[in-house]
């Protein structure tokens, strides 16, 4: 069974934002076989409660593992140059957890040649055209560009937004925060933008025109329009109209064509309890607390 509240609904969720957080907030657990399992462990009980709580019919998860070799670096070399590549201990943990989301029969993907993002808003295309409502669990900003009239992008914590909450909160169409990226850049990502031109002076530019291209129309009337103080960066606008359009680009989700579109990869396969109890046995689990989770992982099969 599902929870038919969710019958409509897809979620998609962001599995390396969520995994990286128990990394970050849970001290190491060392076992016999590996130096530490807490981030699987967070991420694996998160999955559980999830499950448990929404009972979900439509799910998939998105890792990312194109750090350095994502197609915008040919492009861009310097994409994402700031980042450091993940350290075994967690690849390790990484990929325990897809293991995990296999054995308990649920969708998850990754690429080298496509970011997570990607993936996420391939899958929600996908669904959409399915007529199922996408709820984004997701900690990204930039993942607000995904949001559609019906969808919901969510931190699993406070922060819930519909598309016409994200239109209020950014003054522009969420659709268009590639722009709005574009001007300003994104040090997160190493998006340069054009040099000079902050986050304030973006919003404002966003919040009169909505777009580049309405930008660039009006760009001598920018200064009647906005107040004298804006007069400078009419030249850095012009000056930097490549880089600016270069970096919408690199900010913009793109749709992989080579993703199944059949929306029953969605949907929640058999669990394999007996290859699930081998997989927690070799991660060096507690017996206490691998019987435990195996008892709950019966009770959410139960419900399938």
């Amino acid at each position: 069974m599902y929870n038919k509240s969710y019958s409509n609904n897809a979620f998609l969720i962001d599995a390396t934002g969520f995994v990286l957080k128990y990394w970050f907030s849970i001290p190491p657990v060392k076992t016999r076989n590996f130096e530490s399992i807490s981030a699987f462990l967070g991420f694996s009980n998160f999955v559980l409660k999830f499950l448990s709580n929404y009972q979900p019919r439509y799910i998939t998860f998105a890792f990312d593992e194109s750090l350095g070799t994502c197609f915008r670096n040919n492009y861009y070399s310097d994409y994402k140059k700031n980042r450091e590549l993940a350290p075994d201990e967690l690849k390790i943990q990484l990929n325990l957890c897809r293991q995990f989301l296999d054995l308990i029969g649920l969708n998850n993907n990754a690429s080298k040649v496509y970011e997570a993002d990607d993936i996420l808003n391939t899958m929600a295309i996908n669904a959409r055209k399915s007529k199922l409502k996408n709820i984004i669990l997701t900690n990204d900003k930039d993942l607000f560009q995904m949001v559609y009239k019906d969808d919901i992008w969510w931190n699993y914590s406070d922060k819930k937004y519909s598309y016409e909450d994200l239109k209020e909160k950014l003054n522009f169409s969420p659709h268009n925060l590639s722009d709005f990226l574009g001007l300003m850049g994104d040090s997160v990502d190493n998006i340069p933008g054009a040099p000079g031109l902050g986050e304030k002076t973006a919003m404002a530019l966003m919040g009169k025109y909505k777009n580049l291209e309405n930008i660039f129309l009006n760009i001598n009337d920018i200064q009647s329009s906005l107040g004298q103080k804006y007069k400078r960066f009419i030249k850095i606008i012009n000056d930097n109209k490549k880089i600016i359009y270069l970096s919408k680009k690199l900010a913009t989700l793109v749709y992989i064509e080579e993703i199944d579109k059949n929306i029953s990869i969605f949907k929640r396969k058999a669990i394999n309890i007996d290859k699930l109890d081998s997989f927690l046995i070799n991660t060096g689990m507690k017996p206490g607390q691998k019987d435990s989770w195996l008892k709950e992982v019966r009770e959410y099969g139960e419900i399938l």
